[in-house]
Order: C-alpha cells, then structure tokens, then sequence
C-alpha cells in the first residue's frame, strides 16, 4: 500500500486531512510534530510527506532540509497558510512536489499533489509495485466503505440480509486475494533487485 506521513499541529486539520487521503486507499501515518517522525523517516521512508510549513518546534522547511541532508530524497508536499513568496523559494529549493496554501480550495488540491508526489516515486526500485498496489486497493476501499454505509443505514429484511452476507463475505474473498497477489508481487521484485551471492 502506498504510504504517506502527514504532518500537521492542528488536531482536526490533521484528521481532516488524513481521513480524506484515506478514503482515496492511501496508508496515511499522522503525526503531530516533525521531530516525532524524523527518525522513522530517515530509517524507512515512505512513498511522499505532507507537512505544515509553520508547526511548533522544526519546521516543515528544517525537515527537508535535514532529510535532503541526510540523503532522503522522499517527494515533499508543503501546506502553509503563511502568505510569504520566501516560503515558496525555500520549499522548491529543497525539492518540494509542490506549495499548497491553506485554507483548500478544496481536496482535489490535495489530492493532485499527493498523486503527484506518488507518481515521482514510480523512479524507485518499488515504484511500480507501490502504483499497482494504489490501483487495486484503492477502488476495493471505495466499494467496501459504499457498502458497509448502504447496510449500516437501513434495516434489511432477511433477502437482503442473506444477500448482504454473501457481498460481506465476497469482499473479504477479494481483500484476501489482491493481498496475497501484492505479497507475491513484492517477493518477486524484491528477488529481481537483490544480487545474487
């Protein structure tokens, strides 16, 4: 699954945010503060970063800064309420995917960036593996989610039940089996990229 790390102070921003990346069937780490995650990033880095300009403590800037420093070259998004053309200097300095200023338009602003900063990552040895992850899980989240509301939001008599349970079961067949066919596709990327003894 495509992992991203979403960094942002603002409690319901953060969930906002995270909650709607979710939905699109992306794997969506929150986290409160840049130094909470720093390691974590340095050590495994995930397929894009989304990060707050101005937070307490490092910024979103001084986590690029220190990633690049340290050789991570993970796709950075910025989000920034701040007006200050400088902030946009400093953030395409680094390398940034793009500058989104807060408040969003709307999500599709987000999105497009995110979608950007995924398809910047197809350059790595996994790339492929992550896009083919991210078109299969993300519409079979999107089907799971539609029919756990329609269920969740009448009463079904007993037709419609037994139907319901078969579609519950179906689903959790073909979870299953884009899960195990990922698996298998990892391991065989993972025998082609490592040489041989």
């Amino acid at each position: 699954m495509i992992r991203i790390v979403l960094i942002e102070d603002d409690n319901l921003m953060r969930e906002w945010l995270g909650r709607s990346l979710t939905t699109r069937g992306y794997q969506v780490d929150r986290y409160r503060r840049a130094e909470d995650v720093l390691e974590q990033l340095c050590s495994e880095a995930p397929d894009a970063v989304i990060t707050d300009i101005r937070m307490p403590g490092m910024s979103g800037i001084e986590l690029g800064r220190t990633l690049r420093a340290r050789g991570i070259d993970v796709p950075l998004v910025f989000m920034t309420a701040d007006p200050s053309e400088s902030l946009g200097v400093d953030a395409l300095a680094i390398g940034a995917r793009r500058l989104l200023r807060k408040p969003f338009g709307d999500l599709s602003e987000l999105w497009a960036a995110v979608e950007d900063a995924v398809a910047e990552s197809i350059s790595n040895p996994n790339g492929e593996l992550a896009m083919t992850s991210h078109a299969l899980r993300t519409p079979l989240t999107a089907v799971k989610m539609a029919f756990e509301g329609l269920v969740a939001d009448r009463e079904l008599d007993p037709r419609e039940r037994h139907l319901a349970e078969i579609a519950a079961r179906n689903l959790d067949r073909l979870a299953a089996a884009v899960e195990e066919h990922l698996t298998h596709l990892a391991l065989l990327a993972d025998a082609t990229t490592t040489p041989a003894d």
